[in-house]
């Protein structure tokens, strides 16, 4: 029997072809019960995962990490829409012999997974929503200037600029989160192209300026939403409409934390999405 791979940093790169694209993937953890699937937030790739985060989870279940197309090591082309972006993480998902899943959606991550949720409902146990917003989110209209504005600033600068707040604890915290994203030294992913960046941007602002599709009253999974409480990518308010709709939601908000909520307490976060995986119903 095969020791399980429990850090993230030594989970090597796999790849899974559907209907002529290669697709890469992670997974690590013991391979019983429900599988968590993780799907990424704007440009993040499969090294944009916290280990803390990762590892924590995995301890006690599968942990399932993919790049969507276009995405990374993935091939393709991206899609500039949030249901063709869900249809091609559904194509992944059942390629890897998945059949029915706890899914984590992180920001865009989570726009495909309230979706999922709505298309293809037998998929998924549990749902577990950070730093993301129902359609019709008004911040997202002004999406593709504030991506414009970040981008100017040197690489850290761009990452404390959309994950902390302006505080200095903040900006400790998501700067240590940040170095630990680059632990890993081998077997990295690629970084996001500017053409998967354009369609992802389209499609982030898409979702908040096209007709509302979605009906979140029809989510019946049981439901754990995570915000920041200055989130100015998504707007933080956004996650209270989240749990206004959702029938079996959780919402918890993070004190003194922008988009990057999570990384800033990622001890806390697995502490409670466990809670939520194992015992919530």
């Amino acid at each position: 029997m095969n020791t399980p791979i429990l850090n993230y940093a030594d989970a090597p790169t796999q790849y899974i072809e559907v209907e002529g694209v290669r697709y890469a993937y992670r997974s690590l953890g013991n391979e019983k019960g429900i599988p968590v699937v993780c799907l990424q937030h704007f440009t993040g790739t499969l090294d944009n995962w916290d280990p803390i985060v990762i590892n924590g989870l995995a301890k006690e279940r599968q942990v399932v990490t993919i790049d969507n197309t276009g995405i990374g090591n993935s091939g393709g082309t991206t899609p500039d829409n949030v249901k063709d972006m869900t249809r091609d993480a559904i194509k992944i998902i059942t390629a890897l012999g998945i059949s029915h899943c706890d899914l984590l959606g992180f920001s865009l991550g989570g726009l495909i997974a309230q979706t999922m949720a709505i298309t293809n409902p037998d998929l998924l146990h549990k749902i577990i929503l950070i730093g993301t917003a129902p359609q019709g989110t008004q911040a997202l209209h002004s999406f593709p200037q504030l991506v414009e504005k970040a981008f100017r600033l040197d690489r850290m600068e761009t990452f404390l600029f959309i994950f902390a707040t302006k505080s200095e604890k903040s900006r400790s915290k998501l700067t240590a989160a940040l170095k630990r994203l680059m632990e890993r030294k081998e077997d990295r992913d690629k970084e996001t192209s500017l053409p998967a960046i354009q369609a992802q941007t389209k499609a982030l602002t898409r979702w908040g300026t096209d007709p509302v599709t979605i009906n979140l009253v029809d989510i019946h999974q049981p439901v754990l939403i995570i915000q920041g409480s200055n989130d100015e990518m998504m707007d933080s308010t956004s996650s209270q409409k989240l749990f206004a709709q959702i029938p079996n939601a959780v919402l918890t908000y993070y004190p003194d934390s922008a988009h990057g909520s999570y990384f800033q307490y990622p001890e806390m976060f697995v502490e409670q999405a466990k809670f939520f995986l194992d015992h919530f119903e």
